[in-house]
């Protein structure tokens, strides 16, 4: 980077991006210091897990590791993200087959992280989501946007956690009711014997925050194009908006952007924004060199305000996730957009781009 104030704006933007991948800013309207550091007995503790480990049909199941949290309370209109570090008990590598998760009213996502953190943090705890990953500290693993989700991955595919693995966890809540409630959230790791694995799981996280939607109106984003790693197999995706989230829209591409091209999401069932289906590909979709993925994402805004990009309940979103094998490791993409003048290119990829390791270094030293 040829100088710091360029590297400092691109930082800027990429860690907005980061943060707002599916995750609210810590700020929260009428939270005490005491109302978010009260936890339950037992908030970061293991839970029981479900009788059925695994579903017939998949590598024979191994121990499951759990991880529960909550505990604060939040009043009506309140919007909080937090997060707890939890070592899980797991003494050798474990292979993960399935994870299960649940979440308690006002739920908005969870997001589920390897984390390479080498202390633990019980007390769930206000935090910037998604900075982390951009200075390769967590991985995510599975970001779920329902009340109850299960990802279950194809036979033989699984992710890696090592022994003891530290696992942290994200967790967005708008407490959208009118009573006070106190937020809860599980995950449960469904793991099988290493001898049953052939391939390693990993997640490509994909956007585009270049839009503004006008109010009163029905906006949609041009078709973007995002290419994907060749040999990439992909089992699973899902979209994501916020509450003006009509759709989004998402088909396989060579990188010629089609006006009408055949969809791959959201498939036959309908796009709904508080609980966006989870499109599971049997077999899984392979990409070839150059093939990856064209989107667009439609709002209808009935406010009377324009609505742009942003973390926060109140901004919109245009994202897209999906899990796939075998693992390069956890690939972000951005359609820059206005921003291209600051990152060069109208895509933006880590860890592919050269500003990804400006950034890094730069968050290394906070």
């Amino acid at each position: 980077m040829k100088n710091w104030h360029f590297a400092l704006r691109a930082y800027g933007f990429l860690t907005a991006l980061a943060m707002a991948g599916c995750a609210a800013d810590a700020g929260v309207a009428g939270a005490t210091d005491d109302a978010i550091a009260a936890t339950v007995d037992g908030a970061a503790g293991d839970v029981a897990p479900a009788v059925d480990a695994q579903p017939d049909g998949t590598a024979a199941a191994g121990p499951t590791f759990s991880i529960a949290s909550g505990g604060w309370q939040m009043n009506p209109k309140d919007e909080i993200t937090m997060c707890v570090l939890k070592r899980l008990d797991n003494d050798a590598e474990a292979w993960v087959t399935r994870i299960r998760t649940k979440l308690s009213v006002g739920s908005h996502h969870m997001i589920i992280y390897r984390s390479d953190a080498t202390a633990e943090q019980l007390d769930p705890l206000k935090c910037t989501p998604f900075t982390e990953t951009l200075a390769g500290g967590n991985v995510p693993l599975m970001i779920t946007q329902v009340a109850e989700d299960q990802l279950q991955l194809p036979k033989g595919v699984a992710f890696k956690l090592g022994a003891h693995q530290m696992v942290r966890i994200e967790m967005h809540f708008i407490n959208y009711t009118k009573a006070v409630i106190n937020p809860t959230g599980e995950v449960h790791f469904d793991t099988t014997d290493k001898a049953l694995v052939h391939d390693e799981a990993d997640l490509l996280f994909y956007g585009n925050p270049d839009f503004n939607i006008p109010k009163g109106k029905s906006y949609s984003t041009p078709w973007k194009f995002l290419d994907v790693w060749p040999g990439t197999k992909i089992f699973a995706l899902t979209g994501h908006t916020h509450a003006l989230g009509k759709s989004v829209d998402i088909a396989v591409s060579d990188g010629t952007i089609t006006t009408a091209p055949s969809l791959i999401y959201p498939g036959d069932s309908p796009f709904s924004w508080s609980e966006p289906p989870l499109a599971q590909f049997d077999p899984p979709l392979e990409f070839a060199q150059g093939q990856g993925f064209q989107y667009r994402c439609t709002w209808l805004n009935d406010t009377t305000s324009s609505v742009g990009f942003g973390e926060s309940a109140t901004k919109e979103m245009c994202f897209f996730w999906a899990y796939y094998y075998p693992s390069k490791g956890y690939r972000m993409c951005i359609n820059s957009g206005k921003y291209a003048q600051y990152t060069g290119s109208d895509t933006t990829c880590c860890p592919d781009d050269a500003l990804c390791d400006v950034i890094k270094s730069y968050l290394g030293k906070q």
